[in-house]
């Protein structure tokens, strides 16, 4: 989970960023993505939505908009199929933040209540507050 996180924070700081800054989180991103990559490759079924929801942040910081939706929508299935239920509501809060970023309030909208959704279900009632 760490190494997961790990990259999540420097694709994070690497969409605000910008230059030299934005080129180093990137690379570090990069290399943590290949080894959760790896884990993946060699049968780890824990870790392919992680891995999903990673190559969908990276697309959102390249702009590629349509291979972003594909992952996100990937990594929903994913955590939701192998029981992992608060990386379902963290892909569907992602997910909200980018059709947002984009003007699209529908899909923002829709993943935004599926994230509450899924975390009012987990329990975790303070980020169903904080999502509000």
């Amino acid at each position: 989970r760490y190494t997961f996180l790990e990259a999540l924070t420097y694709l994070k700081a690497a969409q605000s960023a910008s230059g030299w800054k934005k080129r180093q989180m990137k690379k570090c991103a990069h290399k943590t993505i290949h080894l959760i990559r790896g884990w993946a490759k060699n049968g780890n079924v824990n870790v392919v939505h992680h891995l999903y929801i990673l190559e969908a942040e990276l697309a959102v910081l390249n702009g590629k908009n349509k291979k972003a939706k594909e992952s996100f929508n990937a990594a929903i299935t994913a955590s939701s199929r192998n029981g992992f239920l608060h990386d379902r509501a963290l892909a569907h809060e992602l997910a909200s933040a980018h059709f947002k970023a984009q003007g699209d309030d529908f899909w923002g909208n829709y993943h935004i209540e599926c994230s509450r959704a899924c975390y009012q279900e987990w329990g975790c009632n303070k980020m169903v507050e904080q999502l509000m």
